[in-house]
């Protein structure tokens, strides 16, 4: 097997080997009721919770974000998609508050790997000075800062990372978005 055909190969079960958790944790047991999706929610935004927590709680939200009802967790009612104008998040309202970092809200937002909390007020600069967080190095994202807080070596040169996040956005004027993201990278 030549070099380029084995590398092939190896991408190609690494891959297999990454999309087999998540399909099984799509398919986990779903949440209690309301007060554990709260719990685990506060721990995802808050950077204390695992990839696979955060994955099952995306998995949970999905219905919701294709307009599902049906499909929708019995310990997710009263949640919904607050249909946003920005393609690049979604927004879900729930139907009682979540508290972080002393900020009580009842809106959750989803922006590429990461689940946000949304405060209410500009509060971006104080909580990035509160948790030692530095602006972005991506040139059209200097309103987002960032601190990656671990990083867990999956194999083949791909990591799981965990990136304490505070952003504010011109869509959303009068908001703070703090967070956490999950994500892989390669």
């Amino acid at each position: 097997m030549n070099r380029s055909l084995s590398r092939f190969a190896s991408v190609a079960v690494s891959a297999l080997a990454l999309a087999l958790p998540l399909a099984a944790s799509a398919a986990e047991a779903p949440y209690r009721d309301a007060a554990q999706v709260r719990a685990e929610l506060a721990k995802i935004v808050t950077c204390e919770a695992t990839r696979e927590e955060f994955m099952r709680m995306g998995s949970a939200l999905t219905p919701l974000y294709y307009d599902k009802p049906e499909e929708v967790q019995p310990a997710l009612a009263g949640w919904r998609n607050a249909k946003d104008a920005n393609t690049f998040v979604a927004i879900f309202e729930m139907p009682e508050p979540i508290k972080v970092y002393g900020h009580s809200t009842k809106q959750v937002m989803m922006a590429g790997e990461g689940l946000l909390a949304v405060i209410d007020g500009d509060v971006a600069d104080a909580l990035s000075k509160q948790f030692k967080l530095k602006p972005s190095d991506e040139p059209l994202a200097k309103h987002i800062r960032t601190r990656e807080l671990r990083r867990e070596a999956l194999g083949d040169g791909i990591d799981a990372t965990v990136t304490q996040t505070v952003s504010t956005l011109s869509t959303h004027p009068g908001k703070t978005m703090v967070g956490c993201e999950y994500k892989m990278v390669w």
